[in-house]
């Protein structure tokens, strides 16, 4: 049975499930077919690995087909040719997510270390990626398969699992019912889909699955039954078995065990009453019962029986019986040899039962009997020796105990005992005594009492333990607290009337340009600037220290400072931290620091609030030039609040349609056309009235919601701007937040589709803050914007990160002077020459130049001789609803100028 158990009969227990797949064969669905990636479309495409576009025709006309599903058994994690990529890549698209591609792990080139062969990302987002590994087992053959697999981080499921809906833990595998005839699984050369001779009835309405069968392409692998397939082929018997319902599930040892025991019933019951022979025949009958019923359960039940240890075990009966039969004839003992086997039986039982160690004491408390290890943990020469003088004095009074008293404890609980070693370092036992009565050693002697103790050394474990705990309180790379150990702490202290007289003071410090030494020298060298961080932080006498984020720290105090002592203590902490970080290798760093603070005065006892006010300052201390300090204000939570309302609202407001456009328009200076309009949100909340966008859209960039609402505005602009007439232009501006975190191009692309407003009437206006990282990203989006037709316009220049060099490389047909400049004309001679050196770069480099915020004619007047070509502002016409402009149209037309009533 233990041999069982261990798999020794593994190999017999696969040759006899062999035989019954092969006795009952099954026919498979019909619903999964495999397009072969044979000799033959090999040499009709002409190169291996096949052109992408050649796996794109496949797909489109798989899908063309009405096939429901299709897996690719094929590797795509490596890049082809942009053309070809781009090819699959759109194939994949038109497939709408019907299509999974290959994931697999395998060995590197060296060291042994695994590598993750996974879809390309522009084909992952189009395509699942599922698992295509395959365990071999024993014998070389695939007998198992796997619901699905870890690569890295991520847990993909197989693509036989992904074919059905029956879903398992990714670490487990099933087997796989190779009783399913492969011979009758669809087979379609992709030669003959390539060239469309298959019958799309073929194909309709069912999975398929891409694999390959040339021998040149090293894809296969060797099976029971069915010997050497292709590796999509086993793709498909593993998605045919739970298709089919047959998961098949092992029976487990129980009815092993059952039937090994009936045996040995049989075997030892009749021992000696019945002849050999009948015995013999007794055992092959229950074993070729045991057969019987493994082919019906495995046939009909889909239940796995392992008879191998059943056979082996009869025949090891049937030997039983032979040795039976021998010793009946040999029976003869010794009395002089008794008392040696005695004691070898006691010592033998000892240690079957031990832990590590084992000592064996009698009833006059002498050891009889000690193991190995017992004797290198307390000492050699234990045989022979009276317990109390080689035992521990707890150990031996647990054994005296023991054996004196008249009953036990049927499982006695373990103990332990601390010892000194070897060198000097303390040792951890666990020790557990338990007594026995064992046969004298003549045959009238009575049974002698022992006590048997056994123990194990358990002090690596207990160092573990330990080390567990600190890893659960503390950061394991600086030895600071961590955030919960750090709230456990303070609320220990405000917990006490004497802590909370006391009181609580709470500091948050935040690195800068520490995100610079990792990318610069690398992460090693960042974990070496946070421990001196750390060390640095302690020699500020706080009483505690907490690592609370990545490059973050919050330092705790069991007194309550006041504002001068607090800024004073911040002061000091950043100094010490900005302070130059030598570091191995003779790098040096450099990093600065911000702080925010607060005591239990401004933030109660609360540690978590504690700690949030501490950050609410530090978030305004970060806000000042080069960081700083702060203290926390109720005003700080006041803004916080206002802003969760904030947020609270700007979402109702969404939901209830609050938002509205006004359109403020744009008119040339040479003949004052009308040439365009800005599109301008606004909201009207049903009890604040009007707000202020310079109030809702910060918090809407900040929660994400610029996106939905920048969805809408383009939307919505560019329905009601599609009915003017087609001279006027649309300008909408586009948050850097939607450039980040939304693809800006489709929604664009979108909102002309819904609209249909020709590309050529919309402008998307950008910022120049957008610029200041992922610039070349930006670019690219910015360029593909101008390829649809769509013009592009630089907002508000001037004001934020302004540079020439931009604007010589950016994709931009417009650039909008800042109202700052313009309300300031024409007396303040700075801001026209900034204009005039504005206009002559523009006109250099061909870009439109639009002023913003005309108030009057003399400004427009001065901007048109400087000449700028198109204004904007209260000169022209305040903001109008679509409905005014449609008005406004109806009676004026195109011409511009005045719109004001």
């Amino acid at each position: 049975m233990g041999a069982g158990f261990f798999g020794s009969f593994r190999a017999i227990d696969d040759a006899l499930r062999d035989l019954r797949f092969a006795s009952n064969l099954r026919p498979p669905t019909g619903s999964i077919v495999f397009v072969d990636i044979d000799a033959r479309s090999l040499s009709t495409v002409g190169i291996w690995p096949w052109p992408r576009s050649v796996h794109a025709e496949l797909v489109d006309r798989l899908m063309d087909a009405g096939a429901d599903d299709v897996a690719f058994d094929v590797d795509f994690s490596s890049a082809s040719s942009a053309v070809e990529d781009q090819a699959f890549e759109d194939a994949l698209s038109r497939a709408g997510g019907f299509v999974q591609l290959a994931a697999l792990r395998q060995l590197g080139d060296t060291h042994g270390e695994e590598r993750y062969n996974l879809p390309l990302q522009r084909f992952a987002q189009y395509a699942d990626p599922v698992t295509v590994n395959v365990p071999i087992g024993t014998g070389g053959l695939v007998r198992t398969y796997p619901f699905g697999m870890q690569l890295g981080d991520e847990i993909y499921p197989s693509l036989g699992a992904a074919l059905t809906s029956v879903r398992g833990p990714p670490d487990r595998a099933f087997v796989i019912d190779y009783s399913i005839d492969v011979a009758k699984i669809d087979r379609i050369p992709v030669s003959d889909l390539l060239d469309g001779s298959v019958d799309p009835a073929r194909i309709a309405g069912k999975a398929v699955v891409i694999g390959a069968s040339a021998l040149e392409l090293r894809d296969t692998f060797v099976v029971p039954l069915h010997g050497v397939i292709p590796g999509g082929m086993v793709q498909i018997l593993a998605a045919e078995t739970l298709r089919q319902g047959r998961l098949l599930e092992s029976t487990g040892w129980g009815p092993v065990a059952l039937m090994v025991a009936l045996m040995g019933f049989y075997g030892f019951a009749l021992s000696g009453r019945v002849s050999l022979g009948w015995t013999i025949a007794g055992g092959l009958a229950l074993s070729v019962l045991a057969e019987v019923t493994a082919l019906l359960m495995q046939v009909h039940f889909g239940m796995l029986l392992d008879t191998a240890a059943i056979h082996v075990a009869q025949a090891a009966f049937i030997v039983n019986a032979l040795l039976i039969e021998v010793r009946l004839r040999q029976r003869a003992h010794a009395e002089a040899s008794h008392q040696r086997d005695a004691t070898q039986g006691i010592l033998d039982r000892v240690i079957a039962d031990n832990f590590d160690g084992v000592v064996v004491v009698d009833a006059d408390g002498c050891i009889v009997a000690a193991s190995r290890l017992a004797e290198e943990i307390l000492g050699a020469g234990l045989v022979g020796a009276q317990a109390k003088d080689v035992l521990p004095p707890k150990i031996d009074v647990a054994l005296r105990t023991l054996l004196a008293a008249p009953t036990v404890a049927a499982h006695p609980l373990p103990a332990e005992l601390r010892l000194p070693n070897e060198q000097g370092e303390e040792r951890v036992l666990e020790y557990a005594i338990t007594r026995s009565e064992v046969i004298g050693a003549g045959v009238r002697q009575p049974a002698k009492r022992v006590a048997c103790l056994t123990f194990r050394d358990i002090s690596e474990r207990r160092r573990s333990e330990e080390r567990l705990r600190f890893l659960a309180s503390h950061d394991p790379l600086t030895g600071a607290l961590c955030r919960l150990e750090m709230v456990e702490v303070v609320h220990a202290h405000c917990a006490t009337e004497r802590g909370r007289a006391d009181g609580v003071t709470m500091i948050v410090v935040d690195l800068s340009r520490f995100k610079t030494v990792n990318e610069t020298l690398g992460h090693s060298y960042g974990d070496m600037v946070l421990k001196q961080v750390a060390s640095r932080l302690h020699a500020c006498s706080a009483d505690a220290i907490a690592r609370v984020g990545g490059d973050s720290f919050a330092l705790f105090l069991r007194r309550r400072m006041s504002a001068e002592e607090l800024l004073a203590y911040c002061n000091e902490i950043i100094q010490r931290v900005a302070a130059p970080y030598s570091l191995s290798g003779g790098h040096q760093a450099l990093i600065a620091a911000s702080a925010g603070a607060t005591h239990s005065g401004l933030s109660g006892y609360d540690p978590d609030v504690l700690l949030s006010h501490a950050d609410m300052a530090l978030s305004v201390g970060k806000d000042a030039p080069g960081g700083g300090v702060a203290l926390f204000s109720q005003e700080m939570d006041d803004r916080l609040k206002e802003k969760q309302d904030m947020d609270v609202a700007l979402r109702e407001a969404i939901e209830n349609r609050e938002l509205s456009l006004t359109f403020q328009p744009q008119v040339s200076l040479v003949d004052e056309r009308l040439v365009g309009v800005e599109a301008l949100v606004r909201w009207t909340h049903p009890e604040l009235g009007i707000v202020s966008p310079a109030r809702f859209i910060p918090v809407a960039e900040e929660t994400g919601l610029i996106i939905e609402i920048g969805r809408w505005v383009l939307i919505e602009a560019c329905r009601q701007v599609v009915h003017w007439p087609d001279e006027v232009r649309l300008a909408v501006n586009v948050s850097p937040i939607q450039f980040e975190m939304s693809d800006v191009v489709r929604e664009v692309r979108e909102a002309l589709e819904i609209s249909g407003l020709p590309p050529s009437r919309l402008d998307i206006e950008i910022t120049e803050g957008m610029f200041v990282a992922k610039s070349q990203a930006i670019i690219d989006t910015l360029k593909r914007l101008r390829d649809m037709g769509v013009g592009v316009a630089l907002d508000d220049f001037g004001t934020g990160y302004s540079s020439l060099s931009y604007l010589g490389r950016l994709p931009l047909d417009k650039i909008k002077i800042d109202q700052s400049f313009v309300k300031s004309l024409p007396s303040d001679a700075e801001a026209g020459a900034i204009i005039r050196a504005v206009m002559t770069l523009s006109e250099t480099l061909d870009k439109v130049v639009v002023a913003e915020g005309i108030e009057t004619a003399d400004q427009a007047w001065m901007l048109k001789m400087m000449g700028c070509q198109i204004g904007q502002g209260y000169y022209f016409g305040r903001p109008r609803t679509g409905a005014e402009m449609l008005a406004w149209f109806a009676d004026h037309g195109a011409e511009t100028r005045p719109m004001s009533a």
